[in-house]
C-alpha cells in the first residue's frame, strides 16, 4: 500500500503520497553467479548544452545521470557487464551514444529520460518501431562479403519487462508500451528500450522524482526488468544458468 505523507512548506500543508518500496526479488551474492549476462549499455539521456526538460528546479539531464549510476551499481552487484553512454555532465550525439552500444556483442541498450507535458502523469517505456543498421566504414573488402542482417529484436520485450517492473514498484499510471522512431533505439543492433520516468511538471510527480529514495527506486525497477527479460534469452549449449534465471 502507498505511503502518505504531509509535508509543510511555507506555511501551507501539502499531501504526499509515495509508493512502499518493494523489495527485489531474493537473488544469490553476486560472487555467487556465473559469467556470461549480456552487457547493459545504459544511456543517461541528454547532458552538456541539452538539458532535457525543466520544471519545478529540476532539470532532466542532471536526473537521468543520477538513475543512471544507481542502475549501473545495481547490475554491478549481479556481475552484470555495464557501459554509460557519459558519466559527467557532457553532450553525447546520439550517434555517438548507438555507437558505444554497437561495440559489445550481446549488448542491451537502456536510455534514461524523464517526461515533461501539460496534464501528463505516469510511466512509459519505448522500442523501435522498425531497426536501421548502422553505416559500415567503406573498404574494399566490403564489396565481396555479405552485408550482416538488419536486428530483428526490436527490444518489445524488453521494454515490456522493464514498464511491467516500473508499474509494479512505483504505482505509477501506466501510459504503456509503444514503438517509436527514436534515433538510438533504431540504430542499435540489441534490443533497445528507452524509459520515460516521470513527469517533472506534475507536482506530485515532482516531489517523488527530487527524493533520492523514489529515484532509487526506479533504478531498482528499472535492474528487476533487466534482470527479467536476461532470463528469457537463449543459453549456449552447455552454459550454466545465468543468475537472472535462478533469480525469481
Amino acid at each position: 500500500m502507498p505511503c502518505v505523507g504531509l509535508i509543510v512548506l511555507a506555511g501551507s500543508v501539502t499531501l504526499i503520497v509515495a509508493p512502499d518500496e518493494q523489495p527485489l526479488a531474493e537473488m544469490p551474492p553476486a560472487s555467487q553467479s556465473p559469467r556470461g549476462f549480456s552487457t547493459v549499455v545504459i544511456d543517461p539521456g541528454h547532458g552538456g548544452l541539452d538539458d532535457g526538460a525543466k520544471s519545478r528546479a529540476l532539470v532532466e539531464k542532471q536526473l537521468t545521470l543520477d538513475v543512471a549510476l544507481r542502475l549501473e551499481k545495481l547490475l554491478t552487484q549481479y556481475s552484470f557487464p555495464t557501459v554509460l553512454t557519459r558519466r559527467d555532465d557532457s553532450y553525447v550525439p546520439l550517434s555517438e551514444r548507438a555507437a558505444i552500444g554497437n561495440k559489445y556483442a550481446n549488448s542491451l541498450f537502456v536510455s534514461i529520460h524523464f517526461n515533461q507535458a501539460r496534464g501528463g502523469s505516469g510511466v512509459e517505456t519505448f522500442y523501435a518501431s522498425e531497426k536501421i543498421l548502422p553505416e559500415a566504414e567503406w573498404t574494399w573488402m566490403g564489396l565481396f562479403s555479405t552485408p550482416d542482417p538488419v536486428p530483428t529484436d526490436r527490444g518489445d520485450s524488453l521494454a515490456g519487462y522493464i514498464q511491467a517492473s516500473l508499474v509494479r514498484h512505483t504505482e505509477a499510471s501506466d501510459r504503456g508500451v509503444r514503438g517509436r522512431r527514436l534515433y538510438v533505439l533504431r540504430h542499435t543492433r540489441g534490443p533497445a528500450a528507452l524509459v520515460e520516468c516521470g513527469f517533472l511538471n506534475n507536482s506530485l510527480e515532482s516531489r517523488l522524482i527530487a527524493n533520492d529514495s523514489y529515484r532509487d527506486l526506479l533504478a531498482r525497477a528499472i535492474a528487476e526488468g533487466v534482470m527479467s527479460f536476461e532470463k528469457t534469452r537463449p543459453r549456449a549449449p552447455g552454459q550454466p544458468p545465468r543468475l537472472a534465471e535462478t533469480a525469481f
